[in-house]
């Protein structure tokens, strides 16, 4: 027996507005965060509920103009004191949302729970930040060791990195980067351990790639900028230009 959907598809009369309106009825459309009916689509991000879209925290000016670490409302731009303090090796930085609430579930839940289905919604968000002062030629996720990868069964760089690379038209290189040594996840540890943690832990997988090229760097979350930080260290040193970093999420943002 033919699926329903396939008789709409099939007989143009079926496939109006009451044949949508069919596929509703049967198929209510949920909040893919909440998992709530999306009864009000009047918000202005598509597919979320209001609750759910009322809970993300954007991160706006002003701003650390290096890592671009949010200040409070009235607060002059100003290099923050990690900045001041600590050697950065990008260029520039900066996050979308801060990494709380719904967002920090969704992102776990995508992360590691495997609920790929909502990569479409959490790379939507990238439309939210203009990058148009930026001058760069492609585009590079911080890859995964492969132990990981083959535990995961995906990056969730490379899956966010390739949704920017469709808005923006820039090409994203896969084995621009490669991780040499399976590092204790991150999370787990502070601030120093983190920074020893990732040193040496990734290598440049082509250099014909990046070399003199401007990249963009994309991550999900930064948390201390150590991951961002090692990975352009390494790009620098193998010949790429200036490095830019994105993350979708930052810890830490009140």
């Amino acid at each position: 027996m033919f699926p329903f959907w396939s008789v709409l598809d099939r007989t143009p009369k079926l496939a109006g507005s009451w044949g949508v309106a069919l596929v509703s009825l049967l198929f209510p459309e949920k909040c893919p965060f909440c998992r709530s009916l999306l009864i009000d689509r009047t918000n202005e991000l598509p597919g979320l509920c209001p609750s759910c879209a009322q809970d993300i925290h954007w991160i706006a000016a002003p701003l650390c103009p290096r890592c671009g670490r949010p200040y409070l409302k009235g607060t002059d731009a100003h290099l923050c004191s990690d900045c001041l303090r600590e050697k950065h090796w990008f260029d520039w930085c900066r996050a979308v949302v801060g990494y709380q609430g719904v967002m920090a579930e969704a992102i776990q839940r995508f992360k590691y729970h495997g609920e790929i289905q909502l990569a479409d919604s959490l790379g939507w968000l990238w439309k939210k930040i203009s990058l148009e002062d930026l001058s760069f030629e492609v585009i590079i996720p911080v890859p995964l060791y492969p132990s990981r990868l083959r535990e995961r069964g995906f990056n969730q760089s490379l899956v966010l990195g390739r949704i920017l690379g469709r808005f923006l038209h820039k090409p994203v290189v896969i084995k621009g980067l490669r991780r040499t040594r399976n590092t204790v996840p991150q999370v787990e540890l502070d601030h120093a351990q983190r920074e020893k943690n990732v040193r040496g832990a990734f290598e440049v997988g082509d250099s014909q790639e990046i070399k003199g090229k401007s990249v963009l760097l994309v991550d999900d979350v930064f948390t201390t900028g150590a991951t961002v930080n090692e990975c352009t260290k390494v790009l620098k040193k193998a010949g790429a230009g200036q490095v830019y970093v994105l993350t979708l999420a930052r810890v830490g943002v009140e």
